[in-house]
């Protein structure tokens, strides 16, 4: 077998040098096309490029519309801004005159839904009552749960003298009528089915006035 030393040798001047330490590793495409690696190379960046264009995107249009609620709106003053941002009341201004107009209902009462401590209750206006009043449901609801220690007033009622607790509402909003710092009372349980609104309340109105069926209430 004269021929095997001449494959040997044949395969070995074919075969390429060691990459010299420190050398780039090149390719230069061969005119019989791509190698197969090479084809999935480029479609792995084809899928991944995508990818990493969009995602950057995303967290800077989330992050552009945390900043613009960051920010003052067209027309908003500076004590609107700041309430919005910490979460507060919308101020109204002391100097607008405003009012708030309600309907009777068939037995002649007067209810409303004010926003009590920034949740929405049912109340009947009662020009009788000296304070305004929270049934026990109610007071839990805007976060007062008053302990039975509290219960230390008394108050008189048709059905005879109550004991009661005293409060500080903080805020009650009816309409664009706002009026903060509220003396109150909580009643205890299954003595109320809703609040009255009574006149710690409406005193603190510029005018309120009952005609026609109508209550009509004035900053």
């Amino acid at each position: 077998m004269p021929a095997a030393p001449d494959a040997v040798m044949c395969c070995s001047a074919i075969a390429p040098d060691p990459l010299p330490r420190g050398e780039p590793l090149r390719y230069n495409r061969s005119p019989s096309g791509s190698p197969m690696r090479l084809r999935k190379s480029l479609r792995y960046l084809l899928l991944i490029a995508p990818l990493l264009v969009l995602a950057p995107a995303g967290r800077l249009a989330a992050g552009a519309e945390e900043n613009a609620e960051l920010m003052p709106r067209l027309g908003e003053t500076t004590a609107e801004f700041e309430a919005r941002i910490r979460g507060l009341t919308r101020p109204v201004n002391p100097n607008t005159p405003t009012s708030v107009t309600l309907v009777a209902d068939a037995q002649g009462h007067f209810f409303v839904e004010p926003i009590v401590n920034g949740t929405r209750l049912l109340m009947m206006v009662d020009t009788g009552a000296s304070v305004v009043v929270l049934s026990r449901d109610d007071a839990r609801r805007i976060g007062i749960n008053p302990p039975p220690s509290d219960f230390r007033a008394t108050v008189s009622t048709a059905n005879g003298p109550v004991l009661v607790a005293p409060v500080l509402l903080k805020e009650i909003v009816v309409g664009e009528l706002a009026v903060r710092d509220v003396p109150a009372v909580v009643f205890p349980d299954n003595k109320l089915h809703f609040g009255l609104l009574g006149m710690s309340f409406l005193s603190k109105l510029s005018h309120f006035e009952v005609a026609g069926g109508r209550l009509v209430l004035k900053r």
